[in-house]
């Protein structure tokens, strides 16, 4: 099953266009039903302006990663070439995601950490003292 990237929504044409951190984080605020253990890996996506801004809560490890893959695959494929993450509500991630987003890199496309959580730190903290650093960038 392919992961949708969700557009935001539909604006009246006299609108303003909100910029990607206001329609991502718009996105990213609606509600979601959370599981009793948190763990389950949610992912939601707005491609704009060449800028992909990506949500990630819960546990991401080799397999739940699979659909983060795939929707960045995607949003390449759209033209995005900017990879604005949030990742505040993850609760769990081993090196599995520390690759994706190195992966994501490796084609030519920029990474910035919008937000991380305890286990995202901890996972690029012991990644920078047993490997080279990762390629992208922490904050805007």
């Amino acid at each position: 099953m392919r992961t949708p990237i969700n557009t935001p929504r539909d604006l009246p044409a006299e609108a303003p266009v909100p910029s990607v951190a206001d329609a991502f984080r718009a996105s990213f605020t609606d509600p979601v039903v959370e599981t009793a253990t948190d763990s389950l890996p949610r992912i939601r996506a707005t491609l704009r302006d060449g800028a992909l801004a990506v949500g990630l809560a819960g546990e991401f490890d080799h397999y739940t990663c699979a659909p983060l893959r795939r929707l960045l695959d995607e949003g390449a494929a759209r033209g995005a070439r900017r990879l604005v993450l949030d990742a505040a509500e993850v609760t769990f991630c081993d090196s599995a995601l520390l690759h994706t987003l190195d992966r994501w890199a490796l084609t030519g496309g920029r990474v910035e950490l919008a937000r991380t959580s305890r286990s995202l730190r901890l996972l690029l903290s012991t990644a920078a003292r047993v490997h080279p650093p990762p390629r992208f960038r922490f904050g805007g």
